[in-house]
């Protein structure tokens, strides 16, 4: 007689979350899709996490979860910085290095994004910038200063200069959703945006002609889906707005394949096994540009537009 207890028996998926923020929308998602496939879930905040050395010397990583780190087969990072500037980055870099350790063992853990914050625990605009850049993909040209002695420097730079004051972006190396970008159409209002920028890294860059820009976002290698905007007004001078304004760009199998190519080498380029892109046509200079990667992206209004792309479901599984 067959002894139903020794049939084989499925190892359920066990899935980690790690987030500042577990009410939002992205966490949520990814915790209803893991469920949905029937794998084991917990999600957790970085605040949350104990950290520490034992008397015996060695390393503790307690989740409050009553679960190690290794019995995990999938590890989500997401962000670790807090709105208002606090950050848990060190509490992330030091779960990295835990599981690095791990690697040797039996068990096969998969941790997105892994190796790209290993590698870049802390990336803004000014890595990605320099990074893509080196490996030769289209982005942004830019100059970056900190602080009052770095904007006086590059002001008085500016004075020197013949001719009309030329347009500019004035952007924080941190941000997302246009936040802390800031458009100075004149001298005299890049001189007010240097004393609300006078604290951390700057960036100046050229005000791009730009009417269409797109949301890639980038799963393993594989393009999940872009979703196209229209750059707003604020970011343009009104020369431009009315010129560019008058027809909708439209772009060939071409110019959407290069797009599609530059997006995920772009991911390769910055390690990245998730990411979401906001990648822009130049008008003047006929070519796509990278404006930004963000390997914590968010894909809620992703999934409304496009309901038939299950970006929590792709990431889980």
């Amino acid at each position: 007689m067959t002894d139903i207890k020794t049939t084989s028996r499925k190892v359920m998926k066990k899935i980690l979350i790690l987030t500042r923020f577990r009410g939002e929308y992205e966490p949520k998602r990814l915790a209803e899709e893991a469920s949905n496939l029937g794998y084991s879930v917990d999600k957790v905040n970085y605040e949350h996490v104990r950290i520490g050395v034992s008397k015996m010397g060695k390393p503790i990583v307690d989740l409050g979860t009553g679960k190690k780190l290794s019995e995990y087969d999938l590890i989500i990072p997401r962000a670790a910085t807090k709105r208002g500037g606090e950050s848990m980055l060190g509490v992330k870099s030091v779960i990295l290095e835990f599981l690095e350790q791990t690697k040797n063992s039996e068990r096969d853990i998969s941790v997105i994004n892994g190796e790209s914050f290993k590698m870049f625990p802390l990336m803004g605009k000014l890595e990605q910038g320099i990074l893509l850049a080196e490996a030769g993909l289209p982005v942004i040209p830019f100059v970056s200063f900190r602080g009052a002695r770095g904007w006086k420097r590059y002001l008085e730079i500016l004075s020197k200069r013949k001719g009309e004051f030329v347009p500019v972006m004035v952007k924080a190396r941190f941000g997302s959703h246009g936040k802390n970008v800031k458009l100075a159409e004149s001298l005299t209002r890049l001189v007010k945006l240097s004393q609300k920028y006078s604290e951390g890294d700057v960036l100046i860059q050229p005000v791009l002609k730009v009417r269409r820009w797109y949301r890639v976002l980038v799963l393993n290698g594989e393009i999940l889906g872009m979703m196209k905007h229209r750059q707003k007004d604020k970011f343009q001078v009104l020369s431009q707005q009315e010129e560019l304004s008058k027809i909708k760009p439209k772009f060939s199998k071409e110019q959407m394949a290069e797009l599609q190519r530059l997006s995920v080498e772009a991911t390769k380029v910055l390690k990245a096994d998730f990411a979401g892109l906001d990648v822009a046509w130049d008008e003047e200079a006929k070519q796509w540009r990278i404006f930004e990667v963000n390997r914590t992206a968010q894909f809620k209004w992703f999934e409304k537009a496009f309901p038939e792309i299950n970006v929590a479901r792709e990431m889980v599984r």
